[in-house]
């Protein structure tokens, strides 16, 4: 992910308030943009209509990722925030440690070792770039303005911010391993992260919650 400079902010004296909440706004808009959308927004929910329950007994969580390191990481830390949550879980890794696609008889196999009755599968469906620029403002005033004037519209002809980032669709699935069914299903949207522990704990955080709330844990 790439991160949007924060350009440093000077006040003249005699600067009304107004220039300089709107100087604050140019400067530091498209950081605090970013900042609200770290975090995973939920965008769609789905439920089998035909679920009676009962909830989740025990999760066995399956990443599908290319990278092996980032697997292991996202399923453990899923596990870990299911737990708090009082819900029993397994990682896959364990007992599928080979990258790439599993044969279906080494997931049966996994299933029935760790005892789990679903598998929650999270995958990546989308990666949009995203481009996001802020307009320059209008160029210093005529000198007629006198220093300070000038002065303060100088620092306000700073050129326009460009940020550049990824952003994220995630699919996360439920599904019960005795009927061979989808239970409940969503998608996120979110920046491409630094730090998969911490977002996969945002994730989880959301998607847990929403589970709950729908009956499918």
């Amino acid at each position: 992910m790439i991160r949007p400079s924060v350009r440093y902010l000077v006040i003249a004296l005699g600067t009304p308030m107004s220039r300089v909440l709107s100087r604050l706004l140019l400067l530091f808009g498209p950081a605090l943009l970013l900042a609200g959308c770290a975090s995973p927004r939920l965008t769609n929910t789905w439920m089998d209509p035909q679920f009676q329950g009962p909830p989740a007994r025990h999760v066995l969580v399956l990443s599908v990722s290319n990278s092996d390191a980032h697997r292991r990481i996202f399923e453990d830390t899923f596990v870990a925030a299911l737990h708090a949550q009082g819900v029993v879980a397994t990682p896959a890794y364990p007992q599928l440690p080979d990258a790439g696609v599993q044969p279906r008889e080494r997931i049966r196999a996994a299933v029935t070792a760790s005892g789990a009755d679903t598998v929650l599968v999270t995958r990546l469906i989308k990666i949009r770039h995203q481009v996001d620029i802020s307009p320059a403002p209008p160029p210093p005033g005529l000198f007629g303005t006198g220093f300070y004037g000038w002065y303060d519209s100088a620092w306000a002809s700073l050129p326009p911010m460009v940020s550049q980032y990824d952003v994220l669709t995630l699919e996360t699935t439920l599904w019960n391993m005795h009927s061979e069914h989808a239970i409940w299903s969503g998608t996120t949207e979110a920046i491409e992260p630094d730090d998969i522990a911490g977002f996969t704990r945002r994730l989880a955080g959301v998607l847990i919650k929403r589970m709950r709330q729908d009956g499918a844990l």
